[in-house]
């Protein structure tokens, strides 16, 4: 099992197989990732799979000089709940 780039983000599985987990990314604008959703089969819950997909996109926000709109109630929870990540957090 694995974490992969995706066309809508990311995923956790094996590629070519009914991804596991899922994070969709889009972008708004050339300086925000937005997280839209993120997703982990019940199976994997609590296993810190979601958080790792998160951490995922900050890695691509910070690589690429973005910040990041988390319109997903739990990606807006991780981020909020770090100074360090909270700064990523796009202002309105």
């Amino acid at each position: 099992m694995e974490y992969y780039k995706t066309d809508y983000g990311w995923a956790l599985g094996e590629e070519g197989q009914p991804p596991l987990g899922k994070i969709v990314v889009s972008e708004n604008s050339a300086s925000h990732l937005v997280i839209e959703h993120t997703e982990v089969d019940p199976s994997l819950q609590g296993r810190g799979h979601a958080r790792e997909l998160v951490m995922l996109v900050v890695s691509q926000a910070r690589s690429e000089g973005k910040l990041i709109v988390p319109r997903c109630p739990y990606s807006a929870r991780l981020l909020g709940r770090d100074s360090e990540l909270r700064a990523l957090i796009a202002q309105s």
